[in-house]
């Protein structure tokens, strides 16, 4: 009957340190758990806010090339159907670097937004023949 006692009077007091243990394990599990989809909702977004860029770059570069690439320059117009983008748009004469000035000309279209307090863009080039 001692022996039941003294065992009884050990487990009470190993209780303890194993809550404390596991609460401890379970606050790093928890840690890194809430780490990993916080980084997933950062990339998330970024990939996001980038595949509307794509969208807005295409979507210029098709209205340019259905006006017959004819047009103005254009310096950070605000896009409507995307708060917060803006897109600019400029033709150069191409230039290759074997050949020189060739009779073509090329369109850069540049998609700018801002991410999380940063500046970032996104642009697509096109070569065409002079007309």
């Amino acid at each position: 009957m001692i022996m039941r006692e003294r065992y009884a009077h050990r487990s009470r007091g190993f209780a303890l340190i194993e809550i404390l243990v596991a609460i401890t394990i379970l606050s790093v599990a928890l840690l890194a758990i809430i780490s990993g989809v916080s980084a997933g909702i950062v990339a998330i977004t970024g990939n996001k806010n980038l595949t509307q860029a794509v969208i807005i770059a295409k979507t210029k570069f098709n209205e340019f090339q259905t006006s017959k690439f004819r047009g103005a320059d254009i310096t950070d117009e605000p896009v409507k159907e995307y708060p917060g983008y803006a897109f600019s748009r400029k033709t150069t004469r191409f230039e290759h670097a074997i050949f020189g000035p060739i009779s073509a000309k090329k369109v850069e279209i540049i998609v700018s937004w801002s991410d999380r307090n940063r500046k970032k863009s996104y642009s697509i080039s096109y070569v065409y023949p002079e007309r």
